[in-house]
């Protein structure tokens, strides 16, 4: 009997299938007009059944490779007109995406379409080409602002991390799709932790068991045991989303945070970094500042994300990752980066392809293999054990810590007020203000901030 193909093999067998052809109509195997040979001597050259043949003629005629002509057959489409396609984002893309090797795939599958890249991080340039990848923070904004509108609403792909996805969508639809994420984590130095016996940071681990390990890492000749980069959005509302709490309004301004586990959370920050025995006092420009001194062995741990490891992937640095640490029960800040259309787009279908392109598995098992982000379709094979990367032992710790991933919409807090949150805050982490002068100052943050 014989035994019918795995998904997976049907999967495989019918992506070939589909390759093969579309490189013979590129090769001019088949001309514009050609039809292509009978379904029936198709399927036999394939071994495919006509209903798996007839799934790859299908998607062949999705991508503008051919029409089917009713009870004729399936025709080889004319040359299609020239497409460029312009995609805003930033340059980390390049680096935690492997954007420009995603790039030169898709111009292979449509060598029509080429796709130039506007490197911005400026909220006001999002929507100066036909696609944006956005932070999920920065897509926040869009509703806040209602802006929605300037996107293009998509289809719902259920093969990627629901949850996820679910981070650019708004109103009942699908504005954005995932393309990776990242919890932020504890990144530490494994060297440091064994020169001086100490057992490694793991999942128990509150705040107090950190500062207590820093004390002991430092050296007082220039090395830390921990250091962030305190200013950056990514960082700082770690402490404030762990209090489990949000903050409250009244009469569109903050209600105060007298007796609040929200004030408790920004003393604990408070308290780590002023910290001169634990935390160095360290003008850091950005988070890169602060991934430099880890690098160099000035730093034995910091917070970062997956997409942060990036940065010493092909280094020989001996480190690993552990959840962040916490105070009454594990949670952790949730960041993505995902990618629209803009609604004035003239080639709104070009876009699609790209958009469907970079959260194919295809695409997304690339991410896998060539970065440490971590990639938005939940099917990517997860043994890497053969990775030429310097790949942390505990990578994959991020499916059983997910139930820990907090945004920043969970503080109730609009995104514009969020800079004279941060502002307010670094006054008091440099005792500039005390705790009442805070209190007071938060007072004043209006809920129509602009």
């Amino acid at each position: 009997m014989r035994r019918r193909p795995t998904k997976q093999q049907f999967t495989s067998q019918l992506d070939e299938m589909v390759r093969v052809l579309r490189s013979d109509i590129i090769a001019g195997v088949y001309s514009p007009g050609d039809y292509l040979p009978p379904e029936r001597s198709l399927a036999a050259r394939f071994g495919m059944s006509n209903n798996s043949l007839r799934a790859g003629l299908d998607q062949l005629v999705r991508e503008g490779w051919i029409e089917k002509v009713p009870r004729v057959g399936n025709r080889v489409a004319g040359k299609s007109t020239r497409v460029k396609l312009k995609l805003v984002c930033g340059w980390t893309s390049f680096r935690n995406m492997v954007l420009s090797e995603q790039l030169e795939q898709f111009h292979r599958l449509y060598p029509w379409i080429s796709v130039e890249t506007l490197e911005s991080n400026f909220y006001g340039e999002l929507f100066s080409g036909d696609l944006l990848m956005l932070e999920n923070n920065f897509f926040y904004r869009l509703i806040e602002e209602g802006s929605l509108s300037m996107l293009e609403p998509l289809a719902e792909k259920p093969e990627l991390f629901p949850r996820m996805s679910k981070l650019f969508a708004a109103e009942g639809r699908q504005w954005m799709q995932p393309i990776i994420f990242s919890p932020i984590v504890l990144c530490y130095n494994k060297a440091h932790f064994r020169e001086y016996g100490m057992l490694e940071p793991d999942g128990g681990w509150t705040w107090d068991d950190l500062l207590r390990s820093a004390e002991r890492l430092f050296d007082g000749k220039g090395r830390y045991g921990f250091s962030f980069h305190v200013p950056a959005l990514n960082r700082w509302p770690l402490f404030l989303l762990q209090s489990g709490e949000r903050f409250e309004w009244e009469n569109g301004r903050l209600k105060h945070l007298y007796g609040t586990k929200m004030l408790e959370n920004i003393k604990l920050s408070k308290r780590i970094i002023q910290n001169r025995k634990a935390f160095p006092l360290y003008m850091s420009e950005n988070n890169d500042d602060v991934d430099r001194m880890f690098l160099e062995g000035k730093v034995s741990m910091t917070l970062t994300s997956y997409m942060a490891l990036n940065s010493w992937r092909e280094t020989d640095l001996e480190y690993d990752i552990s959840p962040a640490p916490y105070i009454d029960e594990p949670r952790t800040l949730l960041i993505a980066m995902g990618l629209g259309i803009s609604s004035r787009s003239p080639h709104k279908e070009e876009a699609a392809l790209l958009v469907d392109y970079l959260t194919s598995r295809n695409a997304q098992t690339l991410i896998g293999k060539r970065t440490l982000s971590i990639p938005s379709l939940g099917t990517v094979p997860g043994d890497l054990t053969k990775d030429p990367m310097n790949r942390p032992s505990r990578f994959m710790q991020y499916r059983e810590t997910m139930s820990s991933f907090r945004t920043l919409r969970d503080l109730n807090i609009p995104m514009k007020a969020m800079k004279e949150l941060e502002k307010h805050l670094k006054a008091y982490w440099a005792d500039l203000m005390d705790e009442d002068e805070l209190c007071s100052r938060l007072c004043g943050i209006m809920s129509g901030q602009s």
